[in-house]
């Protein structure tokens, strides 16, 4: 149950507008099981109130072009499942939630400078920051004598990073391209190996320096467009690039399991017929780039044998889903 209400205000003179506004929001969630678990309770709640407030200062340049300054505060909640006391046994690891997992809050700062030469056209430059508290992340956490794949918090993040946006017709080809760079960091504590005097093996928490779970440092789309309207034509081929992220949070020092960079190649066409019929198709995964899951190179992999590596780490998991081919006829009323 979500309850919320806001004002806004709204200033404008010459070349400049501010819009401000205050948000607040009481969430209530929770779950009953209808059937006891060992270990969880048979029901919980969480509750809270949020006050958000926002800030965007907009100058215009000249009549294309604009500069945006804003901050704004937000939220993300739980899902409904992940605060659930769950327990799922998978083949690679068992699963469950996190009934005291809170809500993450972020405080977020945006320069944005904005250029429309022409219809349909633009070119964006922005700077971003974000202050995280409480980030929801997935990783392998001790319960009793298991260890469970569970969503946590593990402590508070900063990101900061640079997005450029570009679109440009020439007649009835396009170009559209998109480039985000993203520096996250968290630290958390982990349980790292050590060699006493004696040659014995003993286990101390030591400080780890990350990106966030899932957050690439590079991203990149490019896609080329055909749009002729005359003749119905609609078409496009689109490519992206997704940076090394982090797949899986481990308990051990510098043990996470990490996503392999990641090439994408799709394609798509339809064509517009009278009475509101068309034919369209779709092609995605051309390249059919392997999905490897991998541990970075540290002291508890360097000397295992007989394993297969990826940049000097050692390969989890790779995945082929194939080429996907969709064609079909479509007709609207």
């Amino acid at each position: 149950q979500i309850g919320a209400g806001y004002g806004k205000l709204t200033w404008s003179a010459g070349r400049w507008q501010i819009v401000a506004g205050l948000r607040a929001e009481h969430t209530r969630q929770g779950y009953t099981l209808l059937y006891a678990t060992e270990g969880a309770a048979n029901d919980g709640e969480q509750s809270y109130t949020d006050l958000l407030a926002d800030a965007h200062v907009k100058w215009v340049i000249h009549h294309n072009a604009n500069l945006r300054l804003s901050y704004y505060k937000a939220i993300n909640r739980p899902s409904f499942f992940e605060i659930v006391p769950y327990h799922i046994i998978n083949e690679d690891y068992n699963e469950c939630g996190n009934p005291n997992l809170e809500h993450t809050v972020a405080h977020n700062f945006d320069l944005r400078y904005e250029f429309f030469p022409q219809q349909s056209e633009q070119v964006m430059v922005c700077i971003f920051y974000k202050d995280i508290h409480n980030p929801i992340e997935y990783g392998m956490t001790a319960i009793g004598q298991e260890t469970f794949y569970t969503p946590g918090n593990y402590g508070n993040a900063s990101n900061w990073g640079v997005e450029v946006d570009v679109m440009k017709y020439f007649n009835r080809f396009g170009i559209k391209a998109n480039y985000t760079y993203t520096h996250s960091k968290i630290t958390t504590a982990k349980l790292r190996e050590l060699t006493a005097a004696d040659g014995s093996i003993y286990t101390d928490y030591a400080d780890q320096s990350r990106p966030l779970f899932g957050q690439a440092a590079h991203v990149f789309n490019a896609s080329l467009l055909y749009k002729d309207s005359k003749r119905g034509w609609d078409a496009q081929v689109a490519g992206s690039y997704t940076g090394k992220r982090i797949a899986v949070i481990d308990r051990f020092y510098q043990n996470d399991r990490w996503d392999a960079p990641l090439w994408q190649l799709d394609a798509s066409a339809e064509k517009k017929f009278k009475g509101g019929w068309s034919v369209f198709v779709k092609a995605q995964n051309l390249l059919n780039t392997s999905l490897i899951r991998y541990y970075n190179a540290n002291d508890r992999n360097a000397s295992l044998p007989n394993v297969r590596r990826y940049d000097g780490g050692v390969v989890e998991r790779e995945e082929k889903n194939g080429v996907s081919l969709t064609a079909g006829i479509r007709w609207k009323l």
